[in-house]
């Protein structure tokens, strides 16, 4: 947790802006290639949902997180789930040339850096498995209820990171390497499914008469979630590691990023062996 409260207080001294290169390790060599891929990209899993805004007609309100991020927050995104926020939601990309481009590329790659870093800090040293016998909200303490609904505004600030980066790639400068980073975390956005359980589960906890039978759904929700997200959200920081070493390379000395530290092969939860 201290790596985490540190990577959140440089940030925040560095105001988010482009900052010279730190000498932090690079992310893995395959995960940098030279050659972009025209493969398509896996689509959601059992849940249904993958980072990007879905239908979410009825939703209730939800308490929002107090974050603080490595980087400046953005206003919150509109459209649907525009009421669940922790305040790290991507706004468009607003064009401008090859050089905003480039600025606003390593803004996202910073912003999704600090949401995964939040995401994975919501989850630490939890028991990374459903409540036994949990069979309405009630029976989840306040601080279980709290963590689902902190995760739900991570989740919706995550859908609007998949969209920014499908306006930002056709203005990005052309460069193999560059164009690869940027698929690739496309691709891996589009295999993030298990981050989306924390909207059902939270809709569980708020609107309990919407599910039936509850238990039942809640159960099969958290072990979905608890089994794949930390996996899936590694694959994405890894590509976003991946992105910031391209950006890097074609950037001036100056404008250059830090590089993000990597996650630790291991989940979060307390007592979880390396996968």
């Amino acid at each position: 947790m201290s790596r985490l409260l540190s990577l959140a207080v440089s940030g925040i001294l560095a105001g988010g802006g482009l900052s010279p290169a730190l000498a932090q390790k690079a992310p893995p060599a395959s995960t940098r290639g030279t050659t972009p891929s025209n493969a398509p990209a896996a689509e959601a899993t059992a849940a249904g949902k993958v980072l990007r805004p879905v239908p979410a007609a009825g939703r209730d309100t939800a308490a929002r997180a107090v974050v603080t991020p490595q980087a400046v927050t953005p206003a919150p995104a509109g459209g649907e789930g525009a009421a669940f926020t922790a305040g790290l939601a991507m706004p468009p990309f607003a064009g401008g040339g090859s050089d905003a481009a480039l600025s606003y590329a390593g803004r996202l790659a910073q912003m999704l850096d600090s949401t995964i870093v939040l995401l994975v800090a919501t989850f630490r040293n939890t028991a990374g498995q459903p409540v036994l016998g949990a069979e309405n909200p009630q029976m989840l303490s306040e601080v279980e209820r709290g963590r689902w609904m902190r995760c739900r505004g991570l989740y919706w600030d995550l859908t609007t990171y998949p969209a920014a980066l499908a306006a930002l790639r056709q203005a990005l400068p052309a460069n193999p390497r560059l164009a690869l980073a940027a698929a690739r975390l496309d691709s891996a956005f589009q295999r993030d499914s298990a981050v989306a359980e924390c909207d059902n589960v939270a809709s569980m906890i708020t609107a309990p008469a919407r599910w039936t039978p509850w238990e039942a759904q809640y159960t099969a929700a958290a072990r979905h979630f608890y089994r794949d997200f930390y996996g899936q959200t590694r694959a994405v920081h890894e590509r976003d590691r991946a992105l910031v070493f391209a950006l890097n390379a074609v950037a001036a000395p100056g404008r250059r990023i830090r590089m993000p530290a990597g996650l630790p092969p291991n989940p979060p939860f307390a007592g979880a062996a390396p996968r």
